[in-house]
């Protein structure tokens, strides 16, 4: 099991089977933008296995399979901002930006932004 000092572990398990699969070291950066922004992040998302539903629907299993991808809920557009400004900085290089949430993931490659 990965170790936080902010983050639960029902934040970073699978939600449709309780796996945990969350890397160390993208944990380690999602708390950096935690620490830096100095207040609570709300994890909806973290580790999905190959069976979650949103997992089992593609092609090939994504970053949230991987263990290094994380979706933060946002409440407003100052804490989009300061969620994706920190993730930039932090190498976060997948940033998907939906109404109340943003995926940051850390994958290997060419940095990729997208909307839901």
């Amino acid at each position: 099991m990965v170790k936080t000092k902010n983050f639960s572990p029902e934040e970073l398990t699978c939600s449709c089977c309780g796996e945990s699969g969350v890397q160390q070291w993208a944990l380690d950066r999602l708390q950096e933008i935690r620490d830096e922004l100095g207040r609570p992040l709300r994890v909806t998302s973290a580790y999905r296995c190959s069976n979650h539903p949103v997992e089992s629907r593609k092609e090939t299993p994504g970053t949230h399979n991987q263990g290094i991808a994380f979706d933060i809920y946002y409440s407003n557009s100052a804490e989009l901002h300061q969620i994706v400004s920190q993730g930039v900085l932090k190498g976060a290089v997948g940033i998907g930006i939906a109404k109340s949430f943003v995926h940051l993931d850390w994958r290997t490659g060419t940095p990729v932004g997208w909307t839901y």
